[in-house]
Order: structure tokens, then C-alpha cells, then sequence
């Protein structure tokens, strides 16, 4: 069985300073800040795919098992996106997390280390101008995710040998992985601290049609932040059950919204414990049902 050690987040790191007032509908009240992990370096490359920068991380030998990870709104250069990316590959996956944002970015000159006085400014005149809501319709399924993923990366994933695969997401990266989980590829998929529904609302869609599109076993992880309908028993669970029944399990972590990607585990021993349940999770549910 996999380890679930997974020593992240030290010792620099640097939050930003507008988690807790976001008005991004994407990234509640108490959400965790922006986080960049300083000291880590990481193990894969960014790669060039048809217009698309994504981050690669190989396995150590040929793998068949593939994971597309979707980031929160931050994107894959902050957080432990790139970490949790290779922690995953050495466990045998050939892994993808793609810049989506290297277009039509929520923040486009966000800073390498931390978060400055403009960036927060930027992003609430987003939305407080409607940008927001129009910046996330570029990103639906339909405008250009499908064909970003569907049309490029995974035709590049079956080249390099992958056949089957697995969707993660966080946060707002919760809204893509979701999707895939609707399509024949995915056997499985995971999200923690979904913001599904706000996506949705800022793009004009079902968050619960989503749910009930779903074809593959997934694991919803929510937090104290995310709506009622996002917790176990609410009605997303019962839409997933809807479309694949007994194949869903949801469950409520005690951490901030954003925990996964961008919880400072250095300084508090129940984050990092949450962070380390999440990733076992994640390699318990690819090797139940990638072959």
C-alpha cells in the first residue's frame, strides 16, 4: 500500500492577504489565501500541448494510468499543485495539471511570492464589474475546456501510453474534473472543496446537472465553508447518487476551504494530517479503479 507521508509546505511559505474577504463567489468567506511553497522544487516540467502549458509529472517507469488534475482559481504555479502532481506520479501515474489560466487569467500579473495590494484590487473590480462571471464563461466545458482536455491533452496522455484515467480538482478546478468524470476515459474521480456551484452560477449553469452527469465513482470532500448543498447529505450528494448509485462517498474535512492546495501544514499539525488523509484518499481511490 501507497504512503500517505507526504512532507509539504516547509518551512517558506506565504499566504495572500484576501482568503478570508474574497468576493470571487468561487472562494468563500474563510477560505485559505493564496499559498506559494518557496522552498520546493519541482520534479516535473512544464510542457507545451498544442496552446497549452500543462505540468508533467512522469512516473519512474511507462505507466497506463493516467490523472488530470484541475487547479483551484490560483492556478498550478501556486500551492502544492506541482507537489501533490508528483507525489502522485511516483506511485506509478503519468500526471497532468494544465495552465488554463496561461489564458484569460483571474489575476494576470499575479506575484511569484505572495499576493500585492493590486491583485486584490484587480480581482474585485473583476467582479464587481462582471468580469469575473465573464472571465470564468471562457473557461466552461463548452467555450474551451472540452477541447483543451478532450481535443489536446488526453490525445497526448494516450501517446505517452496512458488508457485509462482519473480527474481530480480543487476549489474551483472541482468544476472540470466533474466533467471528465462524464466522460468514457475516467473511472474514477476526486474534488475537495468543490466550487461547482459557484462556477456554475458565474457561468450560467446546473451545478446539480453536473451531478447527475456523472459516470464513474467519485469522492467529494467539502469543508465548514462550502454551501449545504455541497455537504454529505445535500442535494449534490443525492444528484451523484442519482446517475452512479453506491459509487459515491462525501464527506466533510474540519479545515478552511482551499485546505488541500493552500493550508500552511507547517504551522498547524491538523492541516497537514488533512492534507495527508486527502492524498491517501486520492491513491486509494485510483488503485480501486485504475487497473
Amino acid at each position: 500500500q501507497a504512503s500517505s507521508s507526504f512532507p509539504i509546505g516547509l518551512p517558506n511559505t506565504s499566504s495572500s492577504q484576501y482568503g478570508s474577504k474574497s468576493p470571487a463567489a468561487m472562494l468563500p468567506s474563510g477560505a485559505e489565501p493564496m499559498l506559494i511553497v518557496r522552498d520546493y522544487v519541482p520534479r516535473g516540467e512544464m510542457v507545451t500541448i498544442g496552446p497549452m502549458p500543462v505540468y508533467i509529472a512522469s512516473p519512474p517507469s511507462p505507466s497506463t494510468r493516467g490523472v488530470v488534475v484541475f487547479s483551484d482559481m490560483f492556478g498550478v504555479h501556486t500551492g502544492r499543485h506541482k507537489q501533490l502532481c508528483d507525489r502522485l506520479a511516483e506511485q506509478g501515474l503519468l500526471v497532468a495539471c494544465p495552465d488554463f489560466f496561461a489564458e484569460n487569467p483571474y489575476m494576470p500579473n499575479a506575484p511569484a511570492w505572495g499576493t500585492t495590494v493590486c491583485c486584490v484590487a484587480g480581482l474585485m473590480f473583476k467582479f464587481m464589474s462582471g468580469k469575473l462571471d465573464k472571465n470564468t464563461r471562457n473557461h466552461t466545458w463548452d467555450a474551451s475546456m472540452r477541447e483543451k482536455v478532450v481535443g489536446t491533452l488526453l490525445p497526448w496522455m494516450k501517446e505517452k501510453g496512458a488508457k485509462e484515467f482519473a480527474s481530480l480538482g480543487f476549489c474551483w478546478g472541482a468544476y472540470g474534473a466533474m466533467k471528465c468524470a462524464a466522460l468514457p476515459e475516467f473511472r474514477c474521480s476526486a474534488v475537495f472543496h468543490p466550487s461547482v456551484d459557484g462556477f456554475c452560477k458565474s457561468a450560467g449553469e446546473d451545478d446539480l446537472q453536473i451531478c447527475r452527469e456523472l459516470k464513474c465513482p467519485i469522492v467529494v470532500v467539502s469543508t465548514k465553508q462550502e454551501k449545504p448543498a455541497w455537504q454529505p447529505g445535500g442535494a449534490a450528494q443525492g444528484a451523484c447518487e442519482e446517475a452512479v448509485p453506491r459509487k459515491v462517498a462525501f464527506r466533510t474535512e474540519a479545515q478552511n476551504h482551499g485546505y488541500m492546495m493552500r493550508a500552511e501544514v507547517n504551522k498547524d499539525a491538523t492541516a497537514l494530517a488533512a492534507v495527508n488523509r486527502g492524498v491517501q484518499e486520492i491513491l486509494d481511490l485510483v488503485n480501486a479503479t485504475l487497473s
